[in-house]
């Protein structure tokens, strides 16, 4: 069955920065239309995302949970939860800790919460097996923050794909992943600017070991957003604007590998 296979990445007990910036244009839409993940009219407002973050980091889980899935029962599909309550709350959880209100062992608690409840999408939206449709999706070198990865690749399993998730891990040790193994996508995060130059480096290198010499890249991190021109600047074929626009553009790439034989 495909699914996220982690490749150790240590001290992940980081916040959301939110994979960025790249508009799918009107022809991937008609072209791949059923992969749209479908607007909703109802979205959880600062209320419903302060509420949730609070309880994420009680002694007790069971309120987030039960919170969790009352919004579910209410209507909120599966894509929802994840892009709009999900992933607001672990950068509310950010919020907190930098405006000291929480410490770091609740910002822990908090995120391994959310990321129980992230595993929780992924089961309720499998979707049929998909051959040959692998993503390695990495961190630049020295990133902390991890879990906009994490939502990234949840949509990703969700829709059929194989994901290798690598966080943490040097230049080196993500080239010898693409190059022991095909992967059609490789996805990379970087979230503070002075990491871009090694982002770069990182990605050049995966490029000349990959197994696969037409692998993809997709970019997105709190470094790139509103600035698509660093896309291609650091190696980049795009960027994702969030969890479905990463779905979107990583089924393009896969179809226009296929197309090209």
């Amino acid at each position: 069955m495909p699914g996220q296979s982690p490749l150790v990445g240590d001290g992940d007990n980081g916040l959301l920065e939110r994979v960025v910036d790249e508009h799918v244009g009107p022809r991937l839409s008609s072209l791949h239309s059923h992969w749209r993940v479908p607007a909703f009219s109802c979205e959880p407002d600062a209320d419903v995302i302060e509420n949730f973050a609070r309880l994420v980091i009680l002694p007790n889980g069971a309120q987030a949970a039960n919170f969790f899935f009352r919004k579910r029962d209410d209507g909120m599909g599966m894509a929802l939860l994840l892009e709009k309550l999900l992933a607001p709350t672990a950068r509310r959880l950010g919020d907190f800790w930098f405006e000291d209100q929480i410490d770091f062992v609740d910002v822990t608690l908090g995120v391994t919460r959310l990321r129980a409840l992230l595993g929780t999408c992924v089961r309720c939206g499998s979707g049929p097996d998909a051959p040959r449709r692998s993503a390695l999706l990495i961190s630049a070198p020295k990133e902390r923050h991890f879990f906009g990865v994490d939502v990234v690749s949840a949509f990703l399993v969700s829709s059929g794909w194989d994901t290798v998730v690598s966080l943490g891990r040097s230049a080196s040790d993500n080239a010898r992943a693409a190059q022991l193994r095909s992967f059609c996508v490789l996805g990379v995060t970087v979230s503070e600017e002075a990491h871009l130059e090694d982002a770069a480096r990182m990605i050049e290198m995966v490029r000349k070991r990959s197994a696969n010499p037409s692998i993809s890249v997709m970019v997105g991190g709190q470094a790139l957003r509103g600035r698509p021109d660093l896309a291609a600047r650091i190696g980049g074929d795009a960027m994702a604007e969030d969890g479905p626009g990463a779905l979107l553009l990583a089924n393009r790439f896969y179809f226009d590998q296929l197309t090209a034989g």
